[in-house]
């Protein structure tokens, strides 16, 4: 086998316009069909992104023409869904958060792992190309030992949108879980693990069943600080990591198909970083496939996306109870 087979699981236009074109593009992926609970959505669906095949649930795919699965889902079927694809042995991707609850996230590794079937989660800001550059960059010890670091990643979402407003945070609505675990992802693929938090959630502009804005205090294991943003009333797209020796920051660190920004100043003096625009669907496509082909463990795997869905089940027990809560282990 040279292609993995993908069935798209949702027929949302995020689903169609960018996962199924990322698949589409991707070398070693192959789009073969789009599964949606309505027959003639599904054939709709299928029909726009050219898929040969289209089924109205998990168990009608058929084994013998797909390989793995693309989850693009509300937040509380991630997790019915993937160990449903898992026991079928099809290899799953799920967005991101992978779950509401880090118990799901178990569950899901437990019935990837019995299967011997590639658990994912789409993090896919591990190829956007200020991510690869900052990591590149703190890694090789060019701004020191990392001090503190502040992210944010927030967009104005006034009501109504389904599910990522009328569920609540703890049903893994709000910014926290849609915006926030893109930068909880980078900024530990970046520092390393946070073990203690602190957070914050309000309604602040918004009224709708999930809290329109969070706040978090981060401590990551290597002893350095952190802030995480992530709102739903304002427009942020920032990241800046001071160290020892210098720091980098970015404007523009999240999007879909960008280049963004990155720079550094150290020692009085200040590098502007040219990056490549990139199509993040792709690279990870491209990623998770190979791991398939090959037998390797994904950088996006089940494990990594339990281990910011951690982070953000210690944020909302922070928010509740006012305390510094430590971070359980995957």
């Amino acid at each position: 086998m040279s292609k993995v087979r993908w069935a798209v699981v949702g027929t949302s236009n995020f689903a169609l316009d960018w996962i199924a074109r990322g698949i589409k593009l991707g070398s070693n992926a192959e789009l073969v069909a789009v599964v949606s609970r309505d027959a003639a959505r599904a054939a709709a669906a299928a029909e726009r992104v050219g898929a040969p095949r289209h089924y109205t649930s998990i168990d009608a795919i058929e084994r013998d023409a797909v390989d793995g699965v693309f989850l693009v889902l509300p937040n509380t079927q991630h997790a019915p869904y993937a160990i449903a694809a898992a026991r079928r042995g099809l290899h799953v991707i799920v967005e991101k958060p992978m779950a509401p609850t880090l118990d799901e996230c178990r569950q899901m590794i437990e019935a990837a792992r019995s299967s011997g079937v590639v658990l994912a989660v789409a993090h896919c800001m591990a190829w956007a190309p200020p991510v690869v550059k900052a990591r590149e960059l703190v890694q090789s010890g060019a701004i020191g030992t990392p001090i503190t670091a502040t992210i944010s990643a927030s967009w104005n979402s006034p009501a109504p949108e389904p599910w990522r407003q009328s569920d609540t945070t703890e049903q893994g609505g709000g910014p926290l879980h849609d915006a926030g675990v893109h930068s909880l992802d980078t900024i530990q693929r970046i520092l390393g693990p946070v073990e203690r938090v602190a957070a914050l959630l309000d309604h602040h502009i918004y009224k709708y069943a999930a809290e329109d804005t969070s706040t978090t205090l981060l401590r990551f294991a290597s002893g350095a600080h952190g802030v995480m943003h992530a709102h739903f009333n304002c427009n942020q797209n920032g990241l800046e990591i001071i160290g020892t020796e210098g720091r980098i920051w970015s404007s523009q660190w999240l999007g879909r198909e960008f280049a963004g920004d990155l720079h550094m100043e150290r020692g009085g003096e200040r590098t502007d970083f040219d990056l490549p625009t990139v199509n993040v669907y792709v690279p990870q496509i491209e990623h998770v496939s190979a791991c398939i082909l090959s037998g390797e463990t994904p950088v996006i795997s089940g494990e990594v996306g339990a281990a910011n869905v951690a982070v953000i089940e210690a944020a909302i027990r922070s928010a509740r109870t006012g305390a510094f809560v430590n971070v359980e282990r995957v």
